[in-house]
């Protein structure tokens, strides 16, 4: 019998029941467990580099919560970008590139897209967008070489665990990249460009992968695969001689030759790109380019709309329809023909129309339509009033009306707008208007089929579709970033030989031959043939 301890026989423990010194371990193991896990987790915070050194805000919102939820978790995070952060954090440090080069806000004008010859809207318009972005990126490099934010990443070799670039149409921070000698990931906020499928492994075949310039999806005609086949050839060869400058003005500044830029790209442990097979389309990757679409949405709540706008909208009995053309585009700059046809197709509706607007001058507006310089997107698009989203097709526009479930009319205008448009035309979501066939007939039409209960139901639940996957997007790339950190990089595929390009020229140098030794035989038959009725 084992007595209290009342200044009489007190047990020690070889003496309690094998019951109670179980009942007391356990809380004391759960206790130091909890300990060790937390100053584990403590210990494992990296230190991670982020250059976004793109001036397009749209780009930047899509990295910016992966950068939050780094630091949230317990990892030291230098961003350099043109975006520094409104509220501090104690575990970001920002690097402003602010004043080197202007913000691309609103800065598109739509009549500037409206050209209605073939050869413009086919080649022209991208062809200028393309090399006007890429030589803006070289001068952007050019200012960031010489300010005192790339000697400071000059000096500091060896202080970061791994590295996040943008891939886009530059190379310049991959100077930097290779300067540290530490592993990198990619980070793409958009589908992957002509050259970018070269630089990740990924099967450069314009046969059954369409160009993200373009108006296609998989399912090309026989003139389709060739437009695509030229536009896909013709970019991988032309940003790469647009970018040749790059490498001279980093091989100067750091005093050594460079591997080309496009390797040193190639080399990246993982690329994260904002992209879903289901939304996207379908196409043959290697392990390391990891779809996380729709990344940016993570952790995103609805909020209450302003008073009057509420009100507004409450007033009307069909509910509403939202028209955004984005924030590259400066959808005051509509062209006043095509202006005009929305205006008398609006007036026509039953629903309210709200509309962002960067200017107040609309005459003869129609008294259901609200114009905004400024509108809460992602609120408006969950709000269960809201029937259609009238919108440029851009990719976090088209993704978050894709989360909410509303059906859209699309009209595209630069970029990979055209390529998102299709692809969500082909899901069944979307109506597809370009910018230069838009007209009251074409907006009316397009208007009628999305309003349909039976559009409106597929969105529904095709978003359904798009946002049930093994893991959440946020918790992908995280995983993969703190994966390349832990490990110290990884090379899921060999990309240092340029099979792409060893393959076209075998495909191709094989069907030349081919088309050489038909052209010879049938023109010695025709000699041989020739001389038989000569001599007859």
């Amino acid at each position: 019998m084992h007595k209290l301890h009342t200044g009489g026989y007190m047990p020690t423990v070889a003496h309690w029941p094998s019951e109670c010194i179980n009942a007391c371990q356990i809380p004391t193991m759960h206790f130091f467990l909890i300990v060790f896990m937390i100053f584990a987790s403590a210990c494992e915070g990296f230190n991670i580099l982020a250059l976004l050194p793109y001036s397009g805000k749209s780009h930047f919102m899509v990295f910016e919560p992966i950068i939050d939820e780094l630091a949230r978790r317990g990892h030291h995070v230098t961003v350099v970008s043109f975006f520094p952060a409104a509220t501090p954090h104690e575990n970001r440090r920002d690097v402003s590139l602010v004043g080197l080069a202007p913000l691309n806000v609103e800065v598109m004008d739509l009549k500037n897209f409206d050209g209605a010859s073939l050869f413009t809207r086919k080649f022209y318009n991208q062809f200028v967008l393309v090399t006007d972005l890429v030589n803006l990126n070289v001068e952007v490099c050019e200012q960031i070489l010489n300010s005192d934010v790339f000697d400071e990443f000059l000096k500091a070799r060896g202080d970061f665990d791994v590295i996040l670039v943008e891939h886009f149409n530059t190379g310049c921070m991959q100077g930097i990249v290779h300067n540290y000698g530490v592993p990198s990931i990619g980070l793409m906020s958009c589908a992957l460009l002509p050259w970018g499928p070269e630089r990740v492994g990924a099967q450069v075949d314009p046969a059954r992968f369409p160009s993200m310039l373009l108006p296609l999806t998989d399912d090309m005609t026989f003139l389709e695969l060739v437009e695509n086949t030229f536009n896909v050839y013709f970019y991988i060869y032309w940003q790469n001689y647009l970018c040749r400058k790059e490498q001279t003005l980093l091989e100067e500044k750091l005093g050594y030759k460079l591997p080309p830029l496009g390797d040193i790209e190639s080399n990246a442990s993982v690329i994260l790109i904002n992209t879903h097979h289901t939304l996207n389309g379908v196409r043959v990757l290697p392990p390391s380019v990891v779809e996380v679409g729709g990344v940016h949405l993570h952790n995103k709540s609805v909020k209450a709309l302003p008073e009057y706008l509420e009100k507004w909208i409450s007033q009307s009995k069909h509910g509403f329809i939202l028209f955004s053309f984005g924030s590259l585009i400066r959808g005051s700059s509509l062209p006043p023909k095509r202006l005009d046809a929305i205006l008398k197709i609006f007036a026509l509706l039953p629903q309210r129309i709200i509309w962002k607007w960067e200017t107040e001058d609309i005459k003869d507006l129609p008294e259901n339509v609200l114009v905004l310089k400024w509108l809460p997107q992602y609120d408006l698009l969950h709000h269960p009033s809201c029937v259609a989203f009238i919108t440029h097709a851009g990719l976090l526009s088209l993704t978050e009306a894709v989360e909410a479930g509303v059906p859209m009319v699309m009209v595209p205008v630069l970029g990979d707008q055209p390529g998102n448009a299709a692809h969500a035309q082909r899901a069944g979501i979307a109506e597809v208007i370009p910018l230069y066939d838009l007209d009251e007939h074409t907006l009316y039409e397009a208007l009628l089929k999305v309003l349909t209960p039976e559009m409106r139901a597929r969105a529904k639940k095709f978003s359904q579709v798009w946002s049930e996957r093994p893991l959440s997007p946020m918790d992908t790339a995280i995983y993969h970033i703190e994966y390349t950190a832990r490990h110290g990089g990884f090379n899921s595929l060999s990309r240092r030989h340029n099979y792409n390009t060893q393959l076209f020229v075998i495909k191709y140098g094989t069907l030349i031959v081919i088309l050489t030794v038909i052209f010879v035989i049938a023109s010695c038959c025709c000699r041989t043939k020739k001389v038989k009725v000569k001599l007859s």
